[in-house]
């Protein structure tokens, strides 16, 4: 059981150690990372959270459901959910703003559509590569840059629009 007053879990604060089962994240937390290469099966995350940090729940290959973003989150880092085995839909939610580097790289049970909300600006080099959706990809309006390999490896299906405001797609 986590204190009711954390608001913050650092960078290596529970990475590979023999944790498992669910992980109940308690509310006033605001920023969560440290629980890379852990057997943790579901992530509970607060209301409150704003930021998943760098590497937060990377490798987590027990991590065998899906995954409920609060409406909150503004800030999903680097490696984020790298090479966990996180099923089903994501529901990315609209108030976020950053998608770091390989954040998803690597999540193959992803499924089905992904809608980028409309305050993300960039998406970064291998973001979502190697996912495994099944459905469209939804650009917003206003977003700028798409990096190197953001989608390499992934098999949207159906039509794709590119906003008028996207001025730079890298290369993969």
């Amino acid at each position: 059981m986590l204190p009711d007053k954390l608001e913050r879990i650092e960078d290596g604060a529970f990475s590979s150690t023999s944790l498992t089962g669910t992980v109940q994240l308690p509310e006033g937390l605001k920023i969560v990372s440290g629980f890379s290469s852990t057997k943790i099966t579901k992530v509970q995350f607060p209301s409150t959270l704003e930021e998943i940090g760098s590497s937060a729940f990377s490798n987590c290959k027990s991590l065998m459901c899906e995954i409920a973003l609060p409406h909150s989150l503004k800030r999903i880092e680097r490696e984020a959910f790298m090479y966990s085995e996180i099923k089903g839909n994501l529901a990315l939610p609209e108030g976020l703003e950053y998608i770091g580097e390989y954040a998803f790289n690597g999540c193959s049970g992803l499924t089905g559509s992904l809608t980028i909300p409309s305050g993300v600006h960039i998406i970064y080099s291998s973001s979502f590569s190697y996912c495994g959706f099944t459905g469209n990809l939804t650009l917003p309006m206003g977003l700028a840059e798409i990096l190197g390999g953001a989608f390499s490896g992934t098999k949207f299906k159906g039509e794709l629009n590119i906003p008028s405001t996207v001025t730079t797609i890298g290369d993969s």
